[in-house]
């Protein structure tokens, strides 16, 4: 960790809300990258960022330094991000034919309005949509995140061999579901 970042992460501990500005400032594109891969709504994602960033303020002293910060920010941001999209569920609002509908605006019988709007990065982010939970952040946070599966392993408490295998089917069930998309777009060429 470089030298300022300590300093500032020390004086947020103690309570300076500049030094915990800074860091909001610093971190919150990150938070929001993540809340978004998880929630894949923009509106949601706002609201996980602002809530995660009051937990930490509310927990800074709680945040043990020998631990990197960004990897303590990723724990709250996606432990906030799953109350998120449980909440959403449980009340309903989430439709699961969503991404089949999803994929059906995206291939339109107008092969230049396909090749247009099909953009493997958002297939990928969608297909990710539809894996069961714990592949999916495991998915968001290792290959859309970039995080070590150290990291992975910290922020979702969770053994490396749990990783390795989420990991696994995760990339096992896109592979598929984007060589299905992939070979039923040829075919209509």
């Amino acid at each position: 960790m470089q030298i300022e970042s300590k300093i500032i992460i020390d004086k947020a501990r103690k309570g300076d809300k500049e030094a915990f500005g800074n860091l909001v400032i610093q971190h919150q594109q990150y938070a929001f990258n993540l809340a978004f891969r998880i929630v894949c709504n923009e509106d949601d994602a706002r609201d996980v960022v602002q809530d995660s960033f009051i937990k930490i303020w509310k927990n800074m002293k709680l945040y043990n330094p020998n631990i990197k910060f960004t990897t303590w920010m990723y724990k709250i941001v996606t432990n906030t991000a799953i109350d998120q999209l449980r909440a959403i569920k449980k009340a309903g609002l989430v439709n699961i034919d969503d991404f089949h509908e999803k994929l059906e605006n995206l291939c339109s019988d107008n092969p230049e309005t396909q090749l247009n709007n099909i953009e493997t990065g958002q297939l990928i982010r969608m297909i990710s949509d539809t894996l069961p939970e714990k592949q999916k952040l495991v998915f968001v946070l290792r290959d859309l995140q970039g995080l070590s599966s150290y990291e992975v392993s910290a922020v979702l408490d969770l053994p490396a061999t749990s990783i390795k295998s989420n990991l696994y089917h995760a990339r096992k069930v896109i592979k598929e579901k984007l060589l299905k998309i992939l070979s039923y777009e040829r075919s209509i060429r």
